[in-house]
């Protein structure tokens, strides 16, 4: 029987070449997450739908997330890797941070990770079998200024990831994190926006600046390589391998 992948954040940028990935190697792809429907109706084109469920629904939610782990079970019969891939970022100082903000990024970034693992670790407990990814950032590692949602939820995801493992640990269930550098997405490319304006100077050039306050190597992460490193990670050859972050980050944190 083919194995099945559920990738929160799945619509999204690295979210969809994870499941790229896993879909030109046989796996059943499900997809959760919510976008436009022009983009959704794109993606489906792309899939089988015999071997594809796209979910475009809120995450955070305890019914939600019932509701899709029972949508993808009651298509495939099981799910056995989880990557809970999906986030948000915002950028201003803390004295102005709206809460509200706050507390809908610490929803997504850590809360669904959480609600999610506790859905399927039943699952993967029951087919004596499981792996668990969770995409922190190098902000689960380090810190930078005006991002004090993002930092304290991506170093909560990192501290999950460990309390998973070793929850898990006599079990053939593996949880691990992967912390990224810079990634080329949205959420970076608006970042990439406001220096530029700010400092009057072309996109690249904004991009290569913020690359050299931050990511030695000068490149971004492409997102090719975090679904390599799932996919590793999701192999017999990694069993062993569990609690353990992977960092992508060009150099970053190694300053």
């Amino acid at each position: 029987m083919k194995k099945t992948i559920l990738v929160t954040g799945g619509l999204g940028v690295i979210g969809l070449s994870i499941v790229k990935h896993f879909y030109k190697k046989g796996f059943n792809v499900v997809m959760a997450g919510l976008s436009k429907k022009n983009h959704v109706l794109k993606i489906q084109k792309e899939f089988k739908s015999s071997r594809s469920l796209i979910l475009n629904t809120e995450l955070t939610k305890t019914k939600n997330v019932k509701k899709i782990i029972a949508s993808s079970v009651r298509k495939f019969k099981k799910i056995d890797i989880l990557v809970n891939c999906a986030g948000i970022q915002f950028v201003m100082p803390i004295d102005k941070y709206p809460e509200k903000i706050w507390r809908k990024m610490l929803d997504i970034n850590l809360t669904a990770p959480f609600l999610f693992t506790k859905e399927i670790l039943p699952l993967m407990r029951k087919n004596k079998w499981g792996r668990i990814i969770n995409i922190a950032s190098t902000h689960g590692l380090v810190a930078s200024i005006n991002k004090s949602a993002y930092t304290a939820s991506k170093h909560g995801l990192v501290g999950l990831t460990k309390v998973i493992a070793l929850e898990t640990a006599e079990e053939p269930i593996t949880c691990n994190s992967i912390c990224p550098g810079f990634v080329l997405t949205e959420l970076i490319e608006d970042q990439i926006e406001v220096v530029a304006k700010r400092k009057n100077v072309p996109f690249h050039e904004a991009g290569t600046e913020m690359l050299r306050e931050k990511q030695p190597s000068l490149k971004f992460v492409k997102k090719e390589d975090i679904a390599s490193i799932i996919y590793f990670l999701s192999s017999k050859e990694a069993d062993q391998i569990t609690g353990s972050n992977f960092s992508i980050d060009g150099g970053w944190t190694a300053q």
